[in-house]
């Protein structure tokens, strides 16, 4: 059978890219190392309690038909209803403390106008400044939603026409996360409070694209926050159904060895089998680092594309700590979904910590049953415990010291969660996963255990990547998407990436056929 379009990684950016052409009346075949898809999008077994191995919960997402960039993609594929969504009841929890050694501890709720509320009751006179940013956050998400519906080329009349309509978005676009919370002269606390998501996306608020924060910030409290039911892999099988029924293949235990190209235009790939299939459109649901140093010979690679991968930075190195606790969630005093610890308020010393390993216990912590109560044994809970790290710290670890590394850093941070919180788990402890970036690393092919793709620096953000995307694309034939792509890294931005990467391609695909046509 001849494909249209290769796909290498049954990842969801890879799933999403496969069925959006699948759908387009595109043959597709996705090629996949492993045995399952979905990548991160997945879940395991230890004793008696399924775990999420990545998903906190899914934004971009609503219970409306039309709203949300996610649900709009599942719409279109008709996966919608082919997977069932449970919804926590808060937004957040996050501890931390102030700048001036003060303890903050907020729990905050979905909906625009009651999240304004509450942090007005943390931090008193923050109301007007709060409506003033939430204002400017649905004109930014209009106008990159404008940004991305629009086929033009961006000229001087794009820029007056994006100026006129958009002129805040425009405004406050090439400026980070603080420099706008100052020049809207939010109070510090709940400067504070409001940043508590960084750690969601990687980069420090010295250093974060405002817009990219708040469009994060603003879906996920303006729409809600939801996750599967039977965990994240109901959206990889959801994927891979709609791709197997409409005629399109995905092959597992399918490891491409090598991406061929000929005049300095992809033509196939070789397996790891040796198998050679050839296709003219290629779409890597992986890192281009690895894409160019491992897959393809040096000279096929345009000198462009190394200097831009090498310029660029690795995002954060993923740790998570997953327990199965012998007590309900209720019996234990657990009353949130997520719950956000981290040692100081200041993000950037934050960050800076996180590039070591003893001193680095900030993390993301879920309790599914709060979102998802029969997701365990009755009388048991899951909690999950998510650390980055900004550095390739445990490369340093002597492998005769791994093993102990991994105890201590869990005993660490389940300690610093104890303290902060005052709930005690450890003697409550059933089952316990730890995996650490070389686990991620292996079990996801990426460098360094990278979860986060790129770094998205103040250079090389998520506006950037728009407006040099087709520029980025140096290879002829072949894109990449997933969280290494122009949408930075996450769920949403994975199948936002999918679907975005698919719809280029096939212009590709248009354009090829109109020059063989032409001569």
């Amino acid at each position: 059978m001849d494909f249209d379009i290769i796909v290498i990684g049954a990842g969801l950016g890879g799933l999403t890219s496969a069925a959006c052409a699948t759908k387009e009346g595109k043959r597709v075949l996705v090629l996949e190392k492993g045995l399952t898809p979905g990548g991160s999008a997945t879940s395991f077994t230890r004793g008696r309690f399924e775990f999420e191995a990545s998903l906190h919960s899914l934004y971009g997402y609503s219970k409306s038909q039309g709203v949300g960039d996610v649900r709009i993609i599942f719409d279109e594929l008709g996966i919608t209803e082919k997977i069932e969504w449970c919804e926590p009841e808060t937004a957040f929890r996050i501890i931390t403390k102030s700048k001036n050694g003060e303890k903050i501890d907020a729990t905050l709720p979905f909906g625009i106008e009651n999240f304004i509320n509450a942090v007005e009751e943390y931090a008193p006179n923050s109301k007007e400044s709060l409506t003033r940013l939430f204002d400017l956050a649905e004109n930014t998400v209009k106008a990159t939603n404008y940004l991305c519906s629009v086929d033009e080329k961006i000229n001087m009349s794009f820029a007056k026409s994006l100026l006129k309509d958009y002129g805040d978005f425009v405004r406050t676009a090439p400026y980070s996360v603080n420099q706008v919370f100052s020049a809207l002269h939010i109070p510090q606390k709940a400067v504070e409070i409001l940043s508590g998501l960084w750690c969601l996306l990687g980069v420090d608020c010295d250093r974060l694209s405002f817009t990219q924060y708040i469009i994060l910030l603003y879906s996920y409290i303006q729409f809600g926050a939801f996750v599967p039911k039977e965990r994240s892999n109901e959206i990889s099988l959801a994927l891979a159904g709609f791709i197997e029924d409409n005629g399109s293949q995905i092959r597992y235990n399918s490891q491409v060895a090598r991406i061929i190209f000929e005049k300095g235009k992809a033509k196939g790939v070789i397996l790891k089998n040796g198998e050679k299939i050839f296709c003219e459109h290629i779409i890597g649901n992986c890192s281009p680092t690895d894409a160019y140093s491992k897959m393809m010979k040096a000279s096929d690679v345009p000198v462009t594309a190394i200097k831009r991968t090498n310029a660029r930075a690795f995002g954060a190195r993923g740790a998570t700590i997953y327990l199965g606790l012998n007590r309900s969630a209720s019996d234990l005093g657990i009353e949130n979904y997520t719950t956000i610890l981290t040692e100081t308020a200041d993000t950037s010393v934050q960050y800076n910590l996180m590039r070591t390993l003893g001193s680095n216990n900030m993390c993301i912590v879920s309790c599914l049953n709060n979102a998802n109560p029969g997701c365990s044994p009755k009388g048991t809970c899951i909690l999950t415990f998510t650390t980055l790290f900004t550095d390739n710290c445990w490369a340093n670890v002597e492998p005769e010291n791994y093993f102990n590394e991994k105890d201590n850093f869990a005993k660490r941070i389940i300690a610093f969660y104890e303290e902060a919180t005052g709930i005690k788990i450890s003697e409550y402890i059933e089952e316990i996963e730890i995996a650490t970036p070389l686990t991620f690393a292996r079990f996801l092919n990426t460098p360094q255990g990278v979860i986060y793709g790129y770094s998205g620096d103040e250079w090389d953000n998520l506006l950037s990547r728009f407006m040099t995307e087709e520029s980025d694309c140096d290879t002829k034939g072949l894109r990449f998407c997933g969280g290494w792509g122009t949408q930075l890294s996450g769920f949403c931005s994975a199948i936002s990436s999918g679907r975005n990467t698919a719809y280029a391609t096939l212009n590709d695909i248009e354009k090829d056929l109109n020059k063989e046509e032409a001569k």
